[in-house]
């Protein structure tokens, strides 16, 4: 009877393991963004110099805007294992200056975005999160236009990417569902670049937990994935600009 017990454990075991490995190949395959999704963004002025020189970047927005996860945000953040990842392709790096900050609402962009400069290539905007309780969707969108109106009037040659963040493991993740499509509508309506981190993680909580550190922030894994996935984007839209 103990022999029946062990093999059958040992049975349960293998195939959760071999889920986890389908769904982590399902995962990777996610990372690949399609040329028929960035075929509608804005013409690129910033990004695209990244072929022949470094870009100087801003990043807007909160704890996820700056890894607040990683075990070493200097090493392991996903802008480090983006800058990692262009390096290694174009020979050039992105000068970040990292406006964000942890705890922070989008009224905190609004402000840091007065002071980006005319020389700026490139917006990262990484916000939402923590509105998702303080705002309607509609509060937020029109935030998120004035945040985008902003920057285009302080940096009219950047190229604006909008991130979705991660998915988190929280009963009211719902709440976040509202702000994602107001992030997505306002990309398309203002002629900005979506990036949407949020559906290459899985939805999972049990496989979507070994990506984060707690329940919201991800860990160096999840960072990587996020990296992997804006790279992905990135030089798809390099690659497709004239």
């Amino acid at each position: 009877m103990k022999k029946k017990s062990v093999f059958l454990l040992l049975a349960i075991l293998f195939f959760a393991l071999a889920g986890f490995g389908i769904r982590q190949k399902f995962q990777a395959s996610q990372k690949t963004i399609p040329a028929t999704i960035v075929a509608k963004v804005q013409t690129l002025t910033g990004i695209s110099k990244i072929k022949s020189g470094s870009v100087n970047a801003v990043i807007l927005g909160e704890s996820i805007a700056v890894s607040q996860g990683a075990s070493n945000p200097a090493t392991t953040s996903w802008n480090s294992d983006l800058n990692t990842a262009l390096y290694a392709k174009y020979s050039n790096k992105i000068v970040w200056d990292n406006k964000a900050s942890a705890g922070k609402l989008i009224d905190y962009s609004l402000e840091r975005a007065k002071e980006i400069t005319s020389n700026t290539d490139a917006v990262f905007i990484f916000t939402g999160r923590i509105d998702r309780n303080f705002s309607t969707p509609e509060q937020f969108s029109k935030k998120y236009i004035q945040l985008i109106n902003e920057i285009k009037s302080k940096a009219p040659k950047a190229d604006i990417f909008c991130i979705v963040e991660p998915p988190m493991i929280s009963p009211d993740e719902s709440k976040f569902l509202g702000i994602r499509k107001t992030i997505m509508d306002v990309a398309a309506k203002n002629s900005v670049n979506l990036i949407d981190v949020w559906s290459a993680f899985p939805q999972d909580p049990v496989t979507l937990h070994r990506l984060l550190e707690d329940v919201l922030h991800p860990n160096d894994n999840g960072n990587k994935l996020m990296a992997d996935y804006i790279y992905s984007y990135l030089v798809t839209v390099i690659n497709t600009d004239k």
